[in-house]
């Protein structure tokens, strides 16, 4: 007998899709229908965000339309079929995974497994590889010094020259703030030159960031 998901959910702040999918784990745990109605006010999500994502969803397989009533005119049914467990699945509308900030993780993960050793961008670059997804050299030295700017490394040994004669710059994790990555993405924010300050930044989650 299969065992039913124990239902999880992510902590901090939470886009819609996360929302929306929490949603449809709880009819997965239960096997009942539900409309995109349902998702919505479950979620507190509008309706036009729950339809989009359902339509990745059931391209990518999670779930399904229970055809007679699509055909006579009433609100689709939809039955959860596949689990991604607590995270929301990342999707195209055509069903494809999205893969940004992918690589992002990989690296992270890196720097927090080599926690107290230092490392520079060609190591990370070597150890965060996939497959899949390789994660090129200059990537992973822009995110090294992007989170050193953000006080997440410290930088041990300063680079030598350029190129492949190169000795490039050496760091180590000082602040693991936990299992997801810091993502570095453009934000919609006010900078004041008269007070050389950042003044607003618009509020932001983790799907903003992967989505855009």
């Amino acid at each position: 007998m299969s065992r039913k998901p124990v239902h999880l959910e992510m902590v901090g702040g939470k886009g819609p899709r996360q929302r929306v999918w929490e949603a449809i784990r709880r009819h997965l745990l239960t096997t009942s229908p539900f409309t995109t109605a349902d998702l919505s006010r479950a979620a507190k999500v509008e309706m036009g965000i729950v339809t989009e994502y359902v339509k990745c969803l059931r391209a990518a397989g999670y779930i399904a339309s229970e055809g007679a009533e699509a055909r006579t005119g009433k609100s689709v049914r939809y039955s959860a079929i596949r689990d991604n467990g607590a995270e929301a699945p990342r999707l195209r509308r055509d069903g494809t995974p999205v893969t940004a900030g992918l690589r992002q993780e990989q690296m992270w993960r890196v720097l927090r497994m080599l926690k107290g050793t230092d490392i520079n961008y060609r190591e990370l670059a070597a150890n965060a590889s996939t497959t899949a997804l390789p994660v090129d050299p200059t990537a992973a030295n822009s995110y090294l010094q992007d989170l050193h700017g953000a006080k997440y490394l410290q930088r041990t040994a300063e680079g030598k020259g350029r190129g492949r004669g190169g000795i490039p710059a050496r760091y180590r994790l000082v602040s693991d703030t936990g299992p997801k990555p810091p993502m570095v993405t453009r934000v919609n924010g006010i900078f004041d030159p008269n007070l050389g300050q950042l003044i607003w930044i618009e509020p932001i989650n983790e799907e903003t960031a992967i989505y855009g």
